[in-house]
């Protein structure tokens, strides 16, 4: 349960609402939410504490503001590494968090509200599904600045859209619209920007209700292995999933609920 823990941040605020099983972790530095060393190990705690608490089924992270999600790493802002050696451990920091999200059995929004760049776009591909504003931008600014993208952007980026669309905005530092990233898979789906905090609290809150816990977090470690490893395991893993939810409180409570015709009642049992 996360109580006091939820105080003591200063780069993000972590909001719980229990009736709906909803969290979100909110990027809070103005004015561009830019990730610096501190966000990350806040992110990280903000993880733990989320990771640990029953009540919550879905954790949006969005930014702060109307500007921006995130973009990108401040290594300017005073924290600039002193080595080749520095800014590597800072980048395999980033990586190890941001693998955190993906593996949390919780489903996890990133609710795109503007800028989403650089890491800021790293952190987005990092979560299990992306909802954007219309007017929100994407990219991969790093090549310009003679630096790559080093939280997970060349790899998880060719995953999701394939090689050659990966290349163009790796390779170009191109920034696209949010209604083009959907296009070809990278944003979920795409809100007017006047009803984009309501369409997206109501999709966060319609899966917290509709989705038992313990089939959703076995679920999504199905998905992310199907993308990384051979098909025989990936199949013997889904059998073993399977098995495991087999006769749950919760597998029993969706079939009866669905022989009703009415909404189910999960308890993550």
């Amino acid at each position: 349960m996360i109580g006091e823990d939820m105080e003591g941040f200063e780069s993000l605020i972590l909001e719980k609402d229990v009736e709906s099983g909803v969290s979100k972790i909110v990027l809070n530095r103005p004015k561009v939410n830019a990730i610096h060393e501190g966000l990350l190990d806040e992110l990280d705690r903000a993880i733990d504490l989320l990771w640990k608490d029953e009540d919550t089924r879905v954790v949006v992270i969005t930014g702060a503001g109307e500007k921006a999600f995130s973009a990108g790493a401040d290594v300017a802002g005073g924290n600039i590494p002193a080595s080749h050696f520095e800014f590597l451990e800072l980048n395999r920091k980033g990586e190890r968090i941001f693998r955190r999200l993906s593996e949390i059995p919780k489903a996890v929004i990133a609710a795109i509200n503007g800028y989403a760049l650089g890491g800021g776009l790293e952190l987005a591909l990092a979560c299990d599904l992306r909802l954007a504003k219309k007017s929100a931008l994407l990219g991969f600014p790093e090549v310009t600045l003679g630096i790559v993208p080093g939280w997970g952007g060349t790899q998880r980026t060719v995953k999701l859209i394939g090689m050659s669309k990966a290349m163009e905005l790796v390779l170009t530092g191109v920034r696209i619209t949010a209604e083009e990233a959907a296009r070809f898979g990278l944003i979920n789906k795409v809100y007017d920007d006047g009803a984009f905090e309501e369409e997206v609290m109501k999709f966060a809150r319609d899966m917290a209700s509709k989705c038992a816990p313990l089939s959703l977090g076995i679920a999504k470690r199905l998905v992310n292995k199907a993308g990384e490893g051979p098909m025989d395991i990936g199949l013997e893993m889904e059998s073993f999933g399977a098995g495991l939810l087999y006769p749950t409180d919760d597998m029993m409570e969706g079939m009866m609920a669905r022989m009703e015709k009415r909404p189910p009642e999960f308890k993550g049992k």
